[in-house]
């Protein structure tokens, strides 16, 4: 079978595997791409990414939210494939449109990550995401939730959909535990003495509400036990962050602010951590769950906004920890809670890893995904 894949992030093609990227972010000459690897059947698949001048990469992200270049590069192809796969409808809703008018046999499977266009509703973006998905052949969605979505504003969608959970790569993602290299890097070394907690995120994070419950801990402790020191409170991703207007922290607390570092780095950042949070807003589509699985797969403990995004993947108080979103007062006491129980703390980063390596892993999800490719293509 010739599948042709297009994501919407860029990937390198290199001749061995790079020791600092993921699988999704890389392609190794004469070898299957990403989970294409677990597949049964070794198909030939072909990868177009958004890359471009990066101008345009620019004005096709922040402006448009679709990848126009990318789309043209792949359809004067699709006539060369027995199938067509979209990560994200911002790869997909151009050539949607496309097929909607000039259909050929090849099918067309979207991994539908943002549910259309976010989840919205009513307006002239739902009215065109309704319009293009009239012609997809197959739908493949990491959140459960996002069913209920389907049924109300997608309806002839629900029988050619699928609900996939997202697994990590446990390979790249394995906890280290006697790794000199790792503590070679230089961050490493400074920070390993300095307790701290660790929040992960680049974009779409409730950095607010974790600031406000990580002052109101700090404001408890500076009461109960004068002269202590709280862990310090990392967030890696926003070094441009600005706590709300009025809040600060008490002398017994420290906020630090790191920017994007390397994956490897990332990882030692996680592991050396005490444990993470990963502070999220209620959207209805997939988002965090890469992060929140890959600090499980880690063996870290982590406390996590109960979002839509989060319930198929968290047993709480076993595998994670929930707290209510938006809620600081609440995610306060999860972190209190931790800090005062670090036996749970270990007890439950153990249950995430093992979870991880026997639900969440990324061959169980491609064997899944194989499955439903074979399924479209025979319907």
């Amino acid at each position: 079978m010739k599948i042709l894949m297009l994501v919407n992030w860029k990937v390198l093609s290199c001749k061995e595997t790079p020791n600092d990227k993921q699988p999704p972010d890389y392609r190794v000459e004469g070898e299957p791409y990403w989970f294409y690897r677990y597949f049964n059947q070794k198909d030939d698949v072909d990868i177009i990414d958004i890359s471009s001048v990066s101008w345009l990469e620019n004005f096709e992200r922040e402006k448009l939210r679709f990848y126009v270049l990318q789309a043209l590069k792949a359809i004067p192809k699709l006539h060369k494939y027995d199938l067509i796969v979209s990560h994200g409808m911002q790869s997909a809703v151009v050539v949607c449109l496309y097929r909607r008018f000039f259909r050929g046999k090849e099918k067309h499977i979207v991994f539908d990550i943002g549910s259309f266009n976010s989840a919205a509703e009513s307006g002239s973006a739902l009215k065109l995401m309704q319009f293009a998905s009239r012609s997809i052949d197959g739908l493949i969605y990491h959140t459960s939730a996002q069913h209920a979505y389907y049924e109300k504003f997608f309806p002839w969608l629900v029988e050619k959909s699928q609900f996939v959970r997202f697994g990590t790569d446990g390979v790249f993602w394995k906890k280290e535990t006697d790794s000199k290299e790792e503590m070679k890097d230089a961050a490493a070394v400074e920070n390993s003495s300095v307790p701290y907690i660790l929040c992960v995120g680049y974009i779409k994070r409730d950095w607010d509400t974790l600031y406000r419950a990580y002052a109101a801990l700090a404001k408890q402790y500076e009461l109960q036990r004068p002269g202590f020191m709280l862990p310090v409170l990392r967030m890696v991703g926003k070094a441009e962050y600005q706590p709300p207007e009025g809040e600060r922290l008490s002398e017994c607390a420290k906020l630090e602010l790191i920017p994007y570092i390397p994956v490897r780095e990332l990882m030692t950042q996680i592991q050396n951590a005490q444990f993470c949070v990963l502070p999220l807003e209620s959207f209805l589509y997939s988002y965090g769950q890469m992060t929140l699985l890959q600090q499980m797969a880690l063996g870290k403990a982590v406390i996590v906004a109960k979002v839509p995004s989060m319930l198929d993947y968290v047993q709480d108080g076993e595998n994670a920890c929930f707290y209510e979103a938006k809620n600081a007062s609440d995610l306060c006491g999860k972190m209190e809670n931790f800090l005062k129980n670090p036996e749970r703390r270990e007890t439950i980063g153990s249950n995430a890893a093992d979870y991880v390596k026997r639900v969440h892993n990324e061959k169980d999800m491609a064997l899944q995904i194989e499955a439903f490719y074979d399924r479209v293509l025979k319907g």
